[in-house]
């Protein structure tokens, strides 16, 4: 979101923006004004097809974050036209490393929280890849390192898509930069359900999962089940990844695939997340409290920060209908977490995602010629 948001914004502003990535990027999201280039030698990837869950990580490390392939196609691609600045999501590791050997400037754009990748199990559950990431830095004639923080330390930026105040206050590198949340992105889907909200007598509350494949389909239904015995209007957005028909809806309850969060949640009393980071800073953007149902990855880390912030409360995934209904209830009547969320609204908003990363960009672009001109 934050990568495709930052792009858009830039193409607009008339930079030349090359995207490389997967070909199902531009086949579900379409060109909003950069030129895309598929990736040659790594696999395609969409995250909304169903894959082993249980394979997962060794899947995205070998696959993706630490992908010798991945690698290859950044270094290729700047050896085909060079790039004044070269951005990179901060998972891909080894494209970090081949902008690094390429010498151009290089950016690692967070779209997750930056402290997970400073310690704790994310960090942990990498550990066991430095060897082959070593392999990939020698091969592009770098020096090997001790750790995923020294290859987004090496980076002339770090620019995490969150506010500061979101995430716990630790000692930053000199090269970290919040920008804040993209909440202009493209949308995830080229066609949206048609489907009209206002401000009505009673609640409404917004069920989101993730857009991708998590297996989320059982507890969606289980979500469901359990709001349809609250008093409110429930509008469920199941993303690419689950088909709405295969979701009994209850009576006070609409089931769509696609709607942009920014037409529904301004009107929206409480969401209901998986609690990935782009759904809780919409969320907060618009000063709405959350009840959390994280499933996996850093979701159960920005469960966490949404309850430290006091902006809303967190229930295991497994948690029966009864159990739901009755957190749903308690977050709906929660004041305290109302308030810490509009309060959060206007931290978010002296923050401009897209614009402000933009700034940054332009700023180390010109800050490079200066310093190659003789």
């Amino acid at each position: 979101e934050a990568t495709l948001g930052i792009a858009r914004r830039l193409s607009q502003q008339g930079h030349d923006v090359r995207l490389l990535g997967h070909r199902s990027i531009e086949e579900r999201r379409g060109n909003h004004g950069w030129r895309f280039h598929p990736f040659e030698h790594t696999a395609d990837f969409d995250s909304t097809i169903p894959f082993d869950l249980d394979a997962e990580m060794s899947m995205l490390t070998e696959q993706l974050w630490f992908s010798e392939s991945v690698a290859r196609d950044v270094r290729e691609e700047l050896e085909r036209e060079a790039a004044d600045v070269l951005v990179v999501d901060c998972m891909l590791i080894g494209a970090l490393c081949a902008g690094e050997a390429a010498g151009i400037p290089t950016v690692a754009l967070f779209h997750a929280p930056f402290v997970i990748f400073r310690g704790g199990p994310l960090v942990d559950m990498m550990s066991p890849a430095l060897p082959g990431l070593n392999a990939i830095r020698t091969d592009l004639g770098l020096s090997p390192v001790d750790s995923i923080a020294d290859v987004h330390d090496a980076c002339a930026l770090s620019l995490v898509a969150a506010p500061s105040e979101f995430e716990p206050e630790i000692p930053l590198p000199p090269n970290v930069r919040f920008i804040g949340p993209v909440l202009d992105a493209p949308p995830l889907m080229r066609r949206a359900d048609e489907l009209h909200v206002d401000d009505g007598p009673e609640p409404l509350i917004v069920v989101a999962l993730s857009t991708g494949h998590q297996g989320q389909s059982e507890l969606l239904q289980r979500l469901v089940d359990a709001l349809g015995a609250v008093r409110a209007r429930v509008v469920v957005t199941t993303g690419a990844a689950v088909e709405p028909r295969t979701i009994a809806a209850s009576d006070n309850t609409r089931i769509v695939q696609f709607v942009p969060h920014n037409r529904l949640f301004p009107h929206a009393s409480l969401v209901v997340t998986h609690a990935g980071l782009g759904t809780v800073l919409t969320a907060l953007s618009h000063g709405v409290p959350m009840l959390c149902v994280p499933i996996g990855r850093d979701q159960f880390f920005n469960a966490a920060r949404v309850e430290a912030v006091g902006a809303g409360h967190t229930i295991p995934a497994d948690a029966d209908t009864k159990a739901i209904g009755e957190m749903v209830q308690l977050t709906l009547e929660d004041q305290f977490a109302r308030a810490n969320a509009k309060q959060m609204a206007t931290v978010i908003a002296a923050y401009d995602g897209a614009t402000d990363a933009g700034t940054e960009l332009q700023l180390l672009a010109q800050s490079s010629l200066h310093r190659l001109q003789p």
